[in-house]
């Protein structure tokens, strides 16, 4: 229970942070991020505490509300070349086995089938959810990954950290110029998405830790922390990164290493239990 909570913690904050990064540097960048956390905090309080069934029902209205963003990145296909994807695996396959390790990040959430499992009604319908949801973010993955490679050449995309809103920063109408803003703000209802279920495992995990029920001083502690923490100081890209890392490698002994040891728990227990008997 306490590696699932530090696990939770330290996702929900490596969300939180990268959101509130991307926030600063596009949208309001003479704000500080500590206010620019207070304002984050509300939706995030509210969310977290109504519980898994309200949690649910935002995450069906974020897909159905943001489906139109994957269709638009399409759009810069149109100026893209396709002499950018030559010559093929120049490098051999090294290079992309050693890059598939970072976006196993966007993948995570299918842990929360152990958590989330008590509070469904129809359990034999999960799998196909988990296996759903990683199919469309590997077709989002695919999709940003080839427009960005047929939009930018070879040396120009090596110059964006954000190439995905770039692809969208040259979208101009008379009544808009920096369409990029609208594209992140909506995009800030799937960050909300992948951050408050984290946040609610933190604090059921903990309420349960101390035989509390639906307390949400854990919320408000996890959330006041980071206002705190920003207040005093803000990490760098570099520290946001690295901590993302961290996540990233935790992951590989939460996620996939848990199933095992639990298999095996739950093995030995019947065994024990049937020796007994």
């Amino acid at each position: 229970m306490i590696f699932w909570i530090l696990y939770a913690v330290l996702a929900a904050v490596s969300l939180i942070f990268s959101l509130l990064y991307v926030i600063h540097i596009w949208i309001l960048p003479r704000s500080p991020m500590f206010l620019i956390m207070m304002l984050l905090s509300i939706p995030m309080v509210m969310l977290a505490y109504k519980g898994v069934l309200i949690i649910s029902r935002y995450a069906v209205f974020t897909v159905l509300f943001t489906l139109w963003m994957p269709l638009l990145l399409f759009i810069p296909l149109k100026d893209g070349h396709w002499i950018y994807l030559l010559p093929l695996l120049k490098e051999g396959w090294i290079p992309v086995f050693n890059t598939v390790k970072s976006t196993i990040i966007a993948f995570l959430g299918f842990e929360f089938a152990f958590v989330l499992y008590p509070y469904l009604s129809n359990k034999s319908s999960a799998k196909k959810g988990i296996v759903l949801a990683n199919l469309i973010t590997l077709f989002v993955y695919l999709q940003v990954t080839f427009v960005s490679f047929l939009y930018f050449s070879p040396d120009g995309i090596t110059k964006f950290l954000w190439p995905t809103l770039s692809l969208v920063t040259p979208f101009h109408f008379s009544f808009l110029e920096r369409f990029e803003i609208i594209f992140l703000s909506f995009y800030l209802f799937i960050i909300f998405d992948s951050c408050i279920p984290y946040i609610f495992t933190a604090s059921d995990g903990i309420n349960q830790l101390l035989n509390k029920k639906r307390s949400s001083l854990p919320i408000y502690g996890l959330l006041f922390g980071c206002i705190f923490i920003l207040f005093f100081y803000i990490p760098s890209s570099y520290q946001i990164s690295a901590l993302r890392e961290f996540w990233g490698t935790a992951s590989y002994f939460i996620v996939f290493l848990f199933p095992v040891v639990f298999l095996l728990y739950m093995t030995l227990y019947q065994h024990w239990k049937r020796s007994r008997v």
